[in-house]
């Protein structure tokens, strides 16, 4: 459990280089469990009948902070009811809409960055992200609210990165003094600012409401289809505030610091950007969530005995889809050290049954159309404005709560500006 904590990576390939791709491991309270490096093997983890294979309970340790109504602890009809209502605000027509309001958050950010001074790449990405999903989720508020959101949201995570904070048996608030107490303490201050908001958000006529997430779930009546409780849309955007700003962040910080290590990657980005198609970008991105995806495993429940990967386990074991490793898997992405975003531009592609940072089947994630585009807006403007060069020490990769992150933030240096247009040429895949 301690080596998972402080080194997740090598936890990983020790485990696989001495057991195999399916291997049974003991993480504290967590007794019965294996991980699953096997392509075939994971992917019927992933997809198989969400009723044998429950991702509810493996979340439950969020269940103080993100509440009883999230996706990330609903499984059967109330997940699938949940997804439906949720899914049309990030759809790719509605994420299209997004991409000015980002492209605007980045480069107000990047005027900002210190000339000929290394800084840390992951810090300016969070401030990114964070004020867009909260733009994006919550919408217009008060600028005083809005303010405390985005100051709220990374203090939480920043108290969670303690590996005590969220476990079962540290789940005691001592006063506000534990690390525990300290996350509930934000949490009912994210609370009522939310609650507020939504009262309001339940009063606009269909003329007066925004296009954000939070007035869209508001929206309908208690007679409606699609009315949720104050306190199941409260859960819901919690979830997306936490988990839209962290993941997308450090997939961006990734990002920079794979593109700047490679020069020929560089130049021809910076080359299609002038030219406008997207699809060498949309190829670096998915080569960079490839080699270093945030989310090393993702994680199942089962409620009845089943044959994974040629072994029988018992109902109440958890599997572990393991996609660090099977991104990793040279039998399935050659030579998989090398940084080689062509190996998406050729005949035929990475199938989504092995190219796994989104996870898949009904536990998708609903958010991975708004993550990319962010991703690649985010890029677009910064290499389109910025001379950027890296720190030539190696970034070793590192957990980050519950992501994989760039041991030294992606320290870069930016040399200079290039002209102030902003490139608004929809991504490939994305108009």
């Amino acid at each position: 459990m301690r080596q998972w904590f402080r080194d997740p990576v090598e936890f990983m390939e020790r485990n696989h280089d001495r057991h195999g791709s399916i291997f049974t491991v003991k993480l504290g309270a967590l007794k019965r469990c294996a991980f699953v490096a096997e392509p075939d093997a994971a992917w019927k983890v992933l997809s198989g009948d969400p009723s044998t294979f429950r991702m509810g309970p493996t979340n439950q340790i969020f269940r103080p902070v993100l509440g009883e109504n999230s996706l990330f602890l609903l499984d059967g009809d109330e997940h699938k009811h949940h997804r439906r209502l949720m899914a049309p605000s990030f759809h790719p027509r509605a994420v299209r809409s997004y991409a000015s309001l980002i492209e605007e958050i980045a480069a107000r950010e990047l005027s900002t960055w210190p000339v000929d001074e290394p800084f840390r790449m992951q810090q300016p990405m969070r401030r990114i992200t964070t004020e867009s999903i909260v733009r994006i989720v919550i919408g217009v508020c008060s600028p005083e609210r809005d303010s405390e959101i985005r100051r709220l949201v990374p203090a939480m995570l920043e108290i969670a990165e303690n590996p005590l904070a969220l476990m079962p048996q540290f789940q005691r608030e001592l006063g506000g003094r534990s690390p525990f107490g300290r996350v509930m303490t934000v949490t009912r201050q994210i609370d009522a600012i939310l609650h507020d908001e939504i009262g309001l958000r339940r009063l606009l006529r269909p003329d007066e409401r925004g296009n954000d997430v939070l007035s869209a779930l508001a929206a309908p009546k208690p007679h409606e289809d699609g009315f949720m409780t104050d306190r199941e849309i409260r859960d819901e955007v919690l979830t997306m505030l936490i988990a839209g700003h962290e993941t997308t962040a450090n997939a961006l910080a990734w990002s920079f610091e794979r593109i700047l290590r490679h020069p020929e990657v560089h130049d021809r980005l910076l080359a299609e950007l002038d030219s406008g198609d997207g699809s060498y970008l949309d190829a670096v991105v998915k080569e960079t969530l490839r080699q270093r995806p945030i989310l090393p495993v993702t994680a199942r429940r089962l409620t009845a005995e089943t044959e994974v990967g040629g072994y029988t386990f018992p109902r109440g074991w958890t599997l572990m889809p393991c996609i660090f490793l099977i991104h990793r898997d040279p039998e399935v992405f050659p030579d998989p050290g090398a940084f080689r975003p062509e190996r998406f531009l050729e005949d035929p592609k990475p199938s989504s049954r092995v190219w796994l940072p989104f996870g898949a089947g009904a536990r998708h994630c609903v958010g991975s159309h708004l993550a990319q585009m962010t991703i690649k807006s985010v890029i677009g403007v910064v290499l389109s404005r910025a001379e950027l060069e890296t720190d030539p020490e190696p970034e070793p990769i590192v957990r980050n709560n519950m992501t994989l992150a760039p041991g030294r933030g992606a320290t870069a240096i930016l040399r200079g500006r290039r002209g102030t247009e902003i490139r608004r040429e929809a991504p490939t895949g994305m108009r």
